[in-house]
């Protein structure tokens, strides 16, 4: 694995890094105009005429009421905006070049799918390049246990910046994170995080539909996600289950006319045409974002427990246009996505916490972290123990066909005084957009 303080590919000093300069500008060149024809296409939708459309200081500073962090990386120094109200701090960060943030999106895009040793190492490298890069020295410009939002320029928007981190042997998992000292969400604009905002005030979460298992091809990967989807319907006073070959994209788009929130636990596809982006459903169907978009939805959530649903088309060099972005643009007030697939079982585990801590109180941003938080440093014993004081009490968040499916996993997941999901590769691909 390369070290944190060394580039990915090579040295930015002659040789090798000098003689990749030509490609690279011509690579960038060519991302942007990709992505002016993708936000042209999605422009051209009726309702969304405004999509991406350039956004004024005053719209900027009106949704401000916490530090709006805009990453923006250069070539010889990178700069953080934090933006609060009327007020701009600006933080150089010299280590956020374009040349080492398209370094590490490359070695991203390499490095995964591979063996979870391999992509454990290489998560492990970039969280480390992250703290030095962009987290340390952002964290002096930001209260101390702020929400904030996120909005990575460039192919900064491909990786995880909640995961920063640094050693620290005083925590359970030998790190400090980003997400121990903020609670940080994502979004593509301010103008994206106004609308979103709106839905969420005008939007009470009742009804839930809940799609899990829809490709019988597929459903043995996935052999977690039904338990999922009954523990997230049981945080409703109404739900609605799709189950295998009744989750078809006509009773999906019909269920989701009349739902507050949906959870998707299916796989997920990302696509170099961000409209092609999609989730699958029943019969090989896809969900697409094109088919979403004029569905014109009013959901405080969605949460899409599935493969790469994060992931932006590869090649968008600006303000990513992803499935949670086209999200936000349908009338879907916060999305949680994936950054990468993680195993299924702990995939459970996180979204039964999440949806234990959100209520329509709560920010789903700070539900998310708690729970990931607490699956990065949980015990087998820990959530045996917090499980079983769950079920004597009858509390409602656990099922107990729920509980029996997945305690088999918790015991076998390591010894019981162990942390077996302390690593990011396990409990950080998760990440939250909108209000």
């Amino acid at each position: 694995m390369v070290s944190p303080s060394q580039p990915p590919h090579g040295s930015h000093d002659g040789g090798s890094g000098q003689s990749a300069l030509p490609s690279f500008d011509a690579e960038l060149r060519e991302a942007h105009a990709e992505l002016g024809g993708a936000i042209q296409a999605i422009q051209e939708i009726p309702g969304f005429e405004t999509f991406l459309a350039p956004v004024r200081f005053a719209d900027v500073a009106a949704t401000a009421d916490h530090p709006l962090v805009y990453l923006v990386p250069s070539e010889r120094s990178g700069l953080a905006l934090v933006v609060r109200g009327d007020e701009i701090v600006d933080v150089p960060l010299p280590g956020l070049t374009d040349r080492r943030v398209h370094e590490w999106a490359e070695r991203h895009r390499e490095n995964f799918p591979a063996s979870r040793s391999v992509w454990s190492r290489h998560l492990a490298g970039l969280t480390n390049w992250l703290w030095d890069a962009m987290a340390g020295p952002l964290l002096g410009a930001l209260p101390a246990g702020s929400r904030i939002t996120f909005i990575p320029a460039g192919h900064t928007g491909l990786l995880p910046l909640h995961a920063a981190r640094t050693a620290d042997a005083s925590r359970p998992s030998g790190h400090r994170y980003l997400i121990d000292e903020v609670t940080p969400g994502y979004t593509p604009n301010a103008r994206a995080l106004a609308a979103a905002r709106v839905v969420a005030a005008e939007t009470v979460p009742r009804r839930l539909l809940a799609v899990t298992d829809p490709e019988a091809a597929l459903a043995a990967r996935l052999p977690h996600s039904r338990w999922e989807g009954q523990a997230a319907a049981a945080a409703f006073p109404v739900s609605k289950i799709l189950v295998g070959a009744d989750a078809t994209i006509d009773a999906v788009r019909a269920e989701l006319r009349e739902a507050d929130a949906v959870h998707f636990g299916c796989h997920g596809v990302a696509d170099s045409e961000p409209l092609q982006s999609a989730v699958r459903l029943a019969g090989g169907a896809s969900l697409r974002l094109a088919d979403v978009l004029p569905l014109r939805l009013r959901l405080r959530l969605a949460v899409l427990s599935a493969c790469d649903t994060f992931v932006p088309g590869r090649a968008l060099p600006d303000e990513v246009i992803n499935l949670p972005t086209g999200l936000l643009q349908a009338g879907v007030a916060g999305v949680v996505a994936s950054m990468w697939a993680i195993d299924d079982h702990a995939t459970a585990l996180l979204m039964i916490e999440f949806y234990r801590r959100w209520d329509p109180a709560r920010d789903p941003a700070v539900a998310l972290a708690e729970a990931q938080r607490w699956l990065r440093d949980a015990t087998p014993a820990g959530v045996e123990e917090h499980w079983a004081a769950a079920l004597d009490a009858g509390e409602r968040w656990l099922p107990e066909k729920v509980a029996e499916a997945l305690l088999n996993g918790v015991f076998t997941a390591g010894d019981s005084g162990s942390r077996p999901w302390s690593e990011p590769a396990l409990w950080a691909a998760f990440t939250f957009t909108g209000a």
